[in-house]
């Protein structure tokens, strides 16, 4: 905390893997990491460092139909991907040595799990004795454990460095309720907070999907996915495609809408494999708002992850007043009734699933219980607890350095 004339100046540091994208004329931008996530930190710091894994695309975030990171106060540091073979072995040392300085010169910490780029500036600042707060948003083994050999390799090791990290950190926020505490607790002060952004709906949303739901041809129907990155395996979009094919056997056809970056070249060749290339639509990356639309006219929202915290789309299709259904890990159960889960190693139990669900009233019950429960996860509720936690981080933090 360097001191002026007129007060002091608090600095603080976000980490993630990310990724974070750079324009082709420099411009930062994301469709998770925006303007409007990054707000949060600067209620309690007045500069942030971001450092983050980093990649330049040849297209302007205009084209990429993502939004720019342009807050006063924000300085990025770019990161190679420390998750490669490279980044494991001389990668990492590299980085080790570059970020020593940099953590020495801040106050705050907030160090976002799992993370292999958290993980390295937390065994830094142990080291160098800096309190940290960890934002625990899903699990290290599930996410490494379903993402090739190499993950296999290091699910372990990344499991038992964010259980160590979690542990010692001064305060932990979790996006689940009970999953994520359960098997990453921690010593100190915690408390829940979904990374969603959320504003709760008037009941003409319900009514609106109500009329809609009554109105559907069951035999022609809309599945929808939204996820960060179109290319990984681990979100199960790969499962919908095979369930696509049943469901056609069974005489029902299914559109399946994906939302999100990324080629999606592997979908494609699952669907073609299957018979069902026609049924498959890559909607890209869409805005705010477009998401928001999209939401409104898919008849079910579909989460066929392996690897999960709180899924917040699921979240903001639940507060459309959409139907979901889910992978039965991670926070997915504290959202989705019994009825509406299954297991993703099981394409069978999938078809089930929906199947099941494909009944007026079973879709009207669930689109009801949907909207109420999403309002547990309103923008204000959850930012009041936030700002709470970091509020006490602040305020220790500067008693700590008045007292050195």
């Amino acid at each position: 905390m360097e001191k002026d004339d007129r007060r002091i100046i608090v600095t603080g540091l976000f980490c993630f893997d990310g990724p974070l994208y750079k324009d082709k004329n420099g411009v930062y931008c994301n469709v998770t990491l925006t303007n409007e996530m990054f707000n949060r930190y600067f209620q309690v710091v007045d500069e942030l460092v971001i450092i983050v894994r980093t990649y330049s695309r040849d297209k302007s975030y205009i084209e990429m139909n993502m939004q720019p990171l342009d807050l006063d106060g924000i300085k990025v540091i770019e990161v190679d991907n420390l998750n490669s073979l490279s980044g494991i072995t001389y990668k990492k040392k590299k980085f080790k040595k570059k970020i020593k300085n940099v953590l020495q010169q801040v106050d705050l910490i907030f160090a976002r799990m799992p993370s292999t780029t958290s993980d390295v500036i937390l065994s830094v600042a142990k080291k160098i004795n800096k309190e940290y707060l960890v934002e625990v948003g899903g699990c290290a083994w599930d996410a490494f454990w379903n993402h090739g050999v190499l993950g296999k390799i290091i699910a372990p090791y990344m499991y038992i460095n964010e259980r160590n990290n979690i542990k010692n950190a001064a305060y932990a926020i979790y996006v689940t309720k009970f999953f994520l505490q359960k098997r990453y607790p921690n010593d100190h002060i915690t408390t829940s907070c979904s990374n969603v952004y959320i504003n709760e709906q008037s009941e003409a949303v319900l009514t609106k999907r109500i009329e809609k739901i009554n109105d559907m041809n069951l035999n022609e129907i809309v599945l929808g996915q939204a996820v960060n990155s179109i290319d990984v395996k681990y979100k199960g979009e790969h499962l919908i495609v095979k369930v696509l094919k049943q469901l056609k056997e069974s005489g029902i056809r299914a559109e399946f809408q994906i939302v999100g970056p990324g080629e999606g070249i592997h979908i494609k060749k699952e669907a073609q494999k299957y018979g069902v290339y026609d049924q498959v639509r890559i909607l890209g990356t869409l805005n705010k708002q477009e998401i928001n639309n999209w939401y409104k006219e898919i008849d079910l929202y579909v989460q066929p992850s392996k690897q999960e915290g709180l899924p917040r789309s699921v979240i903001e299709a639940m507060n459309r007043g959409c139907p979901c259904v889910g992978s039965r890990i991670a926070g997915i159960p504290e959202l989705l009734d019994q009825s509406c889960l299954f297991n993703p190693n099981n394409i069978t139990d999938i078809y089930n699933c929906i199947i099941n669900l494909l009944e007026k009233k079973n879709l009207i019950k669930q689109s009801e219980k949907n909207f109420v429960r999403a309002k547990e996860y309103n923008l204000n509720v959850i930012e009041t607890r936030r700002q709470n936690i970091f509020n006490d981080y602040c305020k220790r933090v500067k008693n700590y350095n008045e007292y050195k």
